[in-house]
């Protein structure tokens, strides 16, 4: 007998194959790495406007409940470790807005007002309803807000 998808998995796995995340894969933006519920894991790619050079990030979510809550978003080495992948250090380097977001702090995720701990840090969703997580929002958003927003300068 076939294992029936939960209401939250089923909702991650139609924004997975939405047009809008297609469309940012297939331009290069971000990549589907792996998807073993609750977990997706995802590689963002960017390019600095300015020297030209790209560089990638991966990032693991744990979607359980998704839409609501939104995703916990943590930078993770895919596949690295025998294949399960491990929480690498903070980046040292990059954008000001980037290394905050990548910071080590208390909550573990990612640290930006779409995230899902992060964005009860200082009532950070409240300060800041433009970058904040809601249950109508696609999964796409982190994946822009990723790419848009957390492009380091290299």
């Amino acid at each position: 007998m076939a294992e029936i998808a939960s209401p939250a998995q089923s909702t991650l796995e139609a924004h997975l194959s939405s047009v809008r995340f297609l469309v940012g894969a297939d331009s290069g933006r971000w990549i589907l790495q792996g998807l073993a519920w609750p977990y997706i894991h995802v590689r963002v790619r960017g390019r600095d406007p300015e020297s030209g050079r790209t560089f990638a990030h991966d990032y693991r979510l744990e979607c359980s409940g998704f839409p609501d809550p939104g995703p916990f978003v943590e930078r993770w080495l895919y596949g690295d470790s025998g294949g399960h992948g491990h929480k690498p250090s903070a980046p040292s380097a990059g954008s000001p807005g980037y290394l905050d977001a990548m910071k080590e702090w208390g909550g573990g995720d990612i640290y930006r007002a779409w995230s899902r701990v992060a964005s009860t840090h200082n009532n950070w969703a409240g300060v800041r309803p433009d970058e904040a997580w809601h249950p109508k929002r696609s999964i796409v958003f982190c994946q822009r807000q990723s790419y848009f927003r957390l492009i380091p300068a290299v």
